[in-house]
């Protein structure tokens, strides 16, 4: 398979973990390699990613996640003025648990939120009464400028994320930023770990960036990076529990029964140091 790196451009990938990713030589960038298809996208981003394949429950970890998107938003305004936060994007909007929680701190703000899962956007429309749009966002042509783009841990699963930035570049209007988590394939608990770290799971995460080659793609399109950090993620209890000792697993029935007794709220605070939070602002013309 001959592949073009989506971050220097270069074709100077080689293979690494028994051939299931590849990496460049330049820019550290890694990627799956593999072809992805749209009908193997439709497969893996249905109602089920949300409940079962991915997440033990994402509608019932909903005060788990939220307190992760208030936490992100704390930490957002230490870097960012929270009076420019005007007209913001989400791409990845899953069932609009961030957009509740954003629409309630900046109450004067406009939002719109992307996903491709029907019945998440469904929920957030019916529900939580957000401003959704069930579609690709690459596809969707925003009629003014955006001042905040957020894509909280999406960036890995996107075919083609690089034009996802170029799109989001094009949108923000000078100054504006970027806001992305995803896991970093360079820290220490993923080299150790090698093929058996947590995040590698193709088709569903396709790309590993790191702090160089993510800030690379950045710099690309025109942003200069104004904060990268390690910061700690609350976690259910039953979804640790659940990655852990269930999922693509074969295990007794006493997992299961364990599991099933695992309270839905209990949560941790923990930091693995290896999912980084990057923030980019667009250069001014």
């Amino acid at each position: 398979m001959n592949k073009t790196c989506l971050v220097c451009n270069t074709n100077a990938l080689s293979p690494i973990y028994n051939e299931t990713l590849l990496k460049c030589n330049i820019c550290g960038f890694i990627t799956a390699n593999m072809e992805i298809d749209s009908e193997t996208l439709q497969q893996t981003y249905t109602e089920n990613y949300f409940k079962g394949e991915e997440y033990v429950d994402y509608l019932r970890d909903k005060d788990i996640l939220q307190t992760n998107f208030r936490n992100r938003l704390q930490y957002i305004y230490k870097k960012v003025d929270r009076s420019s936060i005007s007209s913001c994007l989400e791409i990845g909007c899953a069932y609009g648990f961030f957009a509740e929680v954003l629409q309630k701190e900046l109450r004067k703000i406009k939002y719109v939120g992307f996903d491709v899962v029907p019945e998440a956007i469904a929920y957030g429309i019916n529900e939580l009464k957000q401003n959704l749009i069930c579609g690709d966002y690459l596809e969707e042509k925003t009629e003014e400028k955006i001042s905040d783009i957020f894509m909280w841990d999406v960036i890995e699963h996107l075919p083609n994320p690089e034009k996802f930035i170029e799109k989001a570049a094009r949108e923000l209007g000078g100054g504006g930023r970027i806001y992305i988590t995803t896991g970093d394939i360079e820290r220490l608990i993923p080299r150790f770990q090698k093929e058996k770290w947590r995040m590698i799971h193709p088709p569903s995460h396709l790309h590993y960036f790191s702090k160089r080659s993510l800030s690379k793609l950045l710099e690309k399109n025109g942003f200069k990076i104004i904060d990268v950090s390690y910061p700690p993620i609350h976690r259910s209890v039953r979804l640790i529990y659940y990655s852990l000792f269930m999922l693509r697993k074969k295990y007794p029935k006493i997992i299961e029964k364990i599991y099933n007794y695992i309270p839905s709220k209990m949560n941790v605070a923990i930091n693995t140091f290896d999912i980084m939070f990057i923030i980019g602002e667009r250069n001014r013309k």
